[in-house]
């Protein structure tokens, strides 16, 4: 069995690295041949918060690039679309020239957040008009979250439920840090002005904490242009020497940054389909080293959570001051709730479990 997965992004970024790169590396060991082909990697294209940068004439191009590869794979070859955008116009004109399988894999919310069809007919989202279609013809579609494997299955009856996960030979726990300091730590980034209005959140979260507790330290790690405006915020914040912020880190190096840490923290504070759909990549790498970590109660993290277990979950401000401050005063509830954060990412969101998994999937499609 031949399988391509096909994204527009690099591996720097999650859906690629771990839905793409990492998938095919564990498939291998399945008997499937799997390949990455990367609009990114093999082709140049700009990706995430730059993708922007490029205008539709260049994204056709790309296409066009990609189309003279593609069009060289043997009809047997499924392909495997991470995501709906630009970059599925190649290998869906290839699929309905050389009659090639291929199956859409979704992990994230890339639609309008209320599409609508005016006149019953006509799409208010292009895009969710295209994720319609494609759904449709794929011989099969996977979802990374529950949200997602609803919604896709009101065009295609198979769509298997298949998370993010995380490479637990990378993450792994490490020897606790000084314990006297007790660092939180968030990583991701910050494209769009709502992951922005997450961060202000969490400052207020933890100056408020810090007012009361002389030993806590706040790190924060990642990208993009709304990140500006919370530099200008800590720049005023009376907490600013407990608050560092550091540049992307790249992913190889992410288990590493996280070790410092000792509490991990995912805010989500806004009810919409983006947070409820997205594959909580972040949350499975804290878990996966062991970190308790604290997470606003909404989308896929309520689902993999087990609160007060292998982390907590916080529906509002003051609930997640009142974690922050429990994990901060009970140094052995941070120990046992990490670990048993561990042993659930081992037994069922580790690459090892996944790639078995998505190998039994594709032989069933």
């Amino acid at each position: 069995m031949k399988v391509l997965f096909i994204t527009r992004e690099g591996y720097g970024l999650s859906g690629a690295r771990v839905r793409c790169y990492n998938f095919a590396r564990e498939l291998a060991g399945h008997g499937i041949e799997a390949r990455v082909f990367s609009f990114a990697e093999q082709l140049g294209a700009k990706c995430g918060e730059h993708e922007l940068e490029m205008s539709g004439f260049e994204k056709f191009r790309l296409n066009v690039r990609a189309f003279r590869t593609l069009i060289k794979e043997p009809r047997e070859t499924l392909f495997i679309l991470q995501r709906v955008n630009y970059h599925v116009l190649a290998p869906l004109l290839v699929a309905g020239i050389k009659k090639n399988s291929f199956v859409l894999d979704c992990d994230d919310w890339n639609i309008r957040e209320d599409p609508a069809y005016h006149f019953g007919f006509y799409p208010s989202s292009k895009m969710e008009y295209l994720t319609r279609g494609i759904a449709r013809r794929a011989k099969g579609c996977i979802a990374a979250s529950v949200f997602l494997t609803d919604y896709l299955k009101t065009f295609n009856p198979r769509v298997p439920y298949l998370p993010t996960g995380v490479d637990t030979e990378l993450f792994y726990p490490h020897p606790s840090p000084d314990s006297s300091r007790i660092t939180f730590s968030w990583t991701g980034t910050v494209y769009h002005p709502e992951m922005g209005e997450n961060l202000h959140f969490l400052l207020a979260c933890f100056s408020a904490v810090a007012d009361q507790y002389r030993n806590i330290f706040l790190s924060l790690a990642g990208e993009g242009k709304y990140l500006e405006e919370v530099k200008r915020e800590i720049a005023g914040n009376k907490h600013k020497e407990r608050i560092e912020v550091h540049s992307w880190i790249a992913p190889d190096k992410v288990p590493e940054y996280l070790s410092q840490s000792d509490i991990g923290l995912l805010p989500l504070i806004q009810h919409t389909k983006f947070n409820c759909a997205k594959s909580p990549t972040k949350l499975f790498e804290y878990m996966s080293m062991a970190k308790p970590t604290i997470s606003s109660d909404r989308g896929e993290a309520s689902l993999v959570i087990r609160d007060g277990e292998t982390g907590f979950l916080a529906k509002d401000r003051e609930e997640f001051i009142a974690r922050m401050r429990l994990l901060i005063e009970n140094p052995q509830l941070r120990q046992k709730v990490g670990a048993k954060a561990r042993e659930d990412i081992e037994k069922y969101y580790s690459l090892k479990v996944l790639g078995e998994k998505l190998a039994t999937i594709l032989k069933d499609l």
